[in-house]
């Protein structure tokens, strides 16, 4: 089960494109111990097979099939950029990676949508500046099940 910790939440980012706010966040995810430097290309190969964005100004990037071999456990990194990065056509203002070595990551996705269609816990996702909110916020949606 995937988790986010303040740790693994960066605010006030900067990118200049989807493929760098998906290197980006790749490497938080391997500054964390979470995988290893090899899955960041698989988030960015994947990107480009199908557009992980979810709606909400929202972009949940993660690795391919076969780069969860490169996964040491499963965790979240959450980038907010001060502003939006045309992602495909859409703008994304949240990027929230994940790393899971199995199938978890379908219902963390699940949980993300439900936080993100809640008014309130999306205005806290982008607005919030304490990473321990977040990360509260977070934690609660994926330990509610």
């Amino acid at each position: 089960e995937a988790v986010l910790t303040p740790a693994g939440i960066r605010l006030n980012c900067t990118a200049s494109s989807r493929e760098e706010a998906v290197q980006f966040v790749g490497t938080l995810l391997v500054d964390m111990g979470a995988v290893e430097p090899a899955y960041v290309p698989a988030m960015w190969e994947r990107e480009l097979i199908m557009s992980s964005f979810i709606g909400e100004s929202t972009a949940i990037p993660h690795g391919t099939q076969a780069s969860r071999i490169h996964v040491n456990f499963a965790q979240l990194g959450l980038l907010r950029f001060t502003a939006p990065i045309d992602w495909d056509g859409d703008e994304v203002s949240l990027v929230i990676g994940i790393a899971s070595a199995n199938d978890d990551h379908v219902e963390t996705l699940g949980q993300l949508a439900e936080v993100l269609m809640d008014t309130q816990k999306r205005q806290v996702l982008f607005t919030d500046d304490n990473p321990d909110t977040i990360a509260q916020l977070i934690g609660k949606a994926l330990s509610d099940r």
